[in-house]
C-alpha cells in the first residue's frame, strides 16, 4: 500500500495548480518599476473590464449598434455586473449630484469659500438677477441650457483642470470617435474571473449574446463587432501557450514514438516508456502544485525538455537489457543505476541555476524540470526496468514483440 499516499500526493498536487498568465509576473520581481505596474493593475486597472468595440459607415449606425449591444447584455445579469456606452451624465442625469458635490468637496479652501460667499442668503437675489439677464443677452447654446437649470452655477467649476472637462457637456470623448463611426462598450464582468478557463467561458457567453443581437432584425448591417481589454488578453494569451504547450509535448512523443520504433520494432517496451514518461511529466506538475500552487505560463515549457532528457534514462536501460539478456533488473540497476542518478543530478543543478536568473517564469521552468529529472531517473530505474524485463527469464535474449 505504499503507493496509495503517493496517489493521493500526486491527485492533491494536480489540483492545486493554477496557470499565472499575467504578464506582469513574468518580470523580475525586484524591479520598481514591475512593482509599481503590479500596484497599478491591482488598485486602478479592473481585470474584470471587457472592452467591446463598433465600427460602422457612419455615426448614427455606430450609436444604434453600441446602444443595442449594451441593452442586451445589460439584460445579461448573471453575467455583468455594468455596461457603458455613453458619458453617465447624459445617459443617467440624475446620478450627477453626487460627483458634482464630491468635486466641490475636493477643491481648494479658498475656491469653496468663494462658492459659499456666493451663495450668501444675502447675495441669493442678485445671483439669479444676473442668471436672468444672461438668459436673454447671450448667444451660446451652452450658456443658455446650463443657466437655465443651474443658475446658481453649481455645474460651473473653478478652472482648476475639472471645471474646463467635457464632463457636463454633451461630448462623446472617451467613448466614440471624433466622426462617430467608432464607439466603444465598457463591460465588467460579475465574477472576479481568477483563471483563463474562466475569462474563457465568460467571453464564449458574452461573445454568443451579442452574436444573437446581431441576429435581431432591427441590427443595422455593415457593423464590426471586435473585443479587447483584460479577459480577451488573458484569454489570447493562456490559450496560445496551452496550444504550443500540447503541439510541443505531443511531437516530442510522437518523435520518441518514432525512433523508437524504428531502432527496436518492438510495442511492449515502447508502451511502457510512454507510459512511465506521463507519469514523471504528471508528477512534476504535481510537485510544482505542491511546491508553487500557481505555475508562471512560462515554466510550463518544462515538459517538451523533460520528456527529451528522461527518454534517455529509459532507452539506456532497455538498450542495456538487450546487450546484457542474462542480467537481472536488480543486477542492471546496481549496474547502471550510478552513471544515471549522478547524470539526472549534475543536469538538475544545472537547470537549478536558473533560478538566479531573475525571471520568475525561467525560475519555476529551472526547478520544475530539475525534480522531473530526479523523478525520472528514480521511475526508469524502479518502474521501468522491472516491467520491460518482467516475463523474461535471466540467460535467454529478449523477446521481440511485434
Amino acid at each position: 500500500g505504499w503507493w496509495i499516499p503517493l496517489i493521493a500526493l500526486l491527485v492533491l498536487g494536480l489540483w492545486r495548480v493554477r496557470l499565472d498568465v499575467e504578464i506582469f509576473n513574468l518580470l523580475p520581481d525586484g524591479l520598481p518599476a514591475v512593482h509599481g505596474l503590479k500596484l497599478y493593475q491591482k488598485y486602478f486597472a479592473s481585470t474584470r473590464e471587457l472592452v467591446i468595440t463598433v465600427r460602422a459607415p457612419n455615426a448614427q449606425t455606430a450609436e444604434s449598434a453600441a446602444g443595442q449591444v449594451a441593452e442586451r447584455l445589460r439584460q445579461q445579469t448573471n453575467l455583468v455586473t455594468g455596461v457603458v456606452w455613453q458619458p453617465p451624465w447624459l445617459e443617467h442625469p440624475e446620478e450627477m449630484v453626487e460627483l458634482i458635490a464630491h468635486l466641490w468637496l475636493n477643491q481648494p479652501p479658498e475656491a469653496f469659500a468663494q462658492l459659499t460667499n456666493r451663495l450668501a442668503p444675502e447675495k441669493l437675489e442678485a445671483l439669479l438677477r444676473d442668471a436672468r439677464e444672461q438668459l436673454a443677452t447671450s448667444l451660446s447654446p451652452t450658456d443658455i441650457g446650463q443657466l437655465s437649470y443651474d443658475p446658481f452655477g453649481f455645474t460651473r467649476l473653478p478652472a482648476t483642470g475639472l471645471g474646463d472637462s467635457a464632463m457636463f457637456s454633451g461630448s462623446q470623448e472617451g467613448f466614440a470617435s471624433a466622426d462617430g463611426t467608432f464607439r466603444v462598450v465598457f463591460v465588467e464582468a460579475r465574477d472576479t474571473l481568477q483563471d483563463y478557463r474562466a475569462c474563457v467561458a465568460w467571453l464564449a457567453e458574452i461573445q454568443a449574446t451579442v452574436s444573437g443581437c446581431q441576429q435581431a432584425t432591427n441590427w443595422p448591417g455593415s457593423v464590426t463587432v471586435r473585443y479587447t481589454g483584460a479577459p480577451v488578453f488573458t484569454m489570447e494569451v493562456a490559450t496560445g501557450m496551452e496550444r504550443d504547450l500540447k503541439g510541443s509535448v505531443l511531437a516530442t512523443l510522437v518523435l520518441i514514438l518514432v525512433l523508437f520504433w524504428w531502432a527496436h520494432r518492438s510495442w511492449r517496451p515502447l508502451l511502457w516508456l510512454l507510459t512511465m514518461l506521463v507519469l514523471v511529466v504528471a508528477g512534476t506538475l504535481a510537485f510544482g502544485g505542491l511546491i508553487f500552487g500557481k505555475l508562471n505560463a512560462v515554466s510550463l515549457g518544462f515538459a517538451a525538455v523533460l520528456l527529451g532528457l528522461a527518454v534517455d534514462y529509459g532507452l539506456v536501460l532497455y538498450q542495456e537489457s538487450l546487450a546484457a539478456p542474462h542480467l537481472s533488473a536488480r543486477e542492471l540497476r546496481r549496474l547502471l543505476a550510478p552513471g544515471i542518478v549522478w547524470s539526472a543530478v549534475t543536469t538538475a543543478a544545472v537547470f537549478g541555476l536558473l533560478n538566479f536568473g531573475g525571471l520568475p517564469g525561467l525560475s519555476q521552468l529551472g526547478s520544475l524540470v530539475g525534480i522531473g529529472i530526479l523523478l525520472a531517473a528514480l521511475v526508469m530505474l524502479y518502474a521501468f526496468l522491472p516491467l520491460i524485463l518482467r516475463g523474461r527469464k535471466p540467460g535467454l535474449p529478449a523477446p521481440e514483440v511485434h
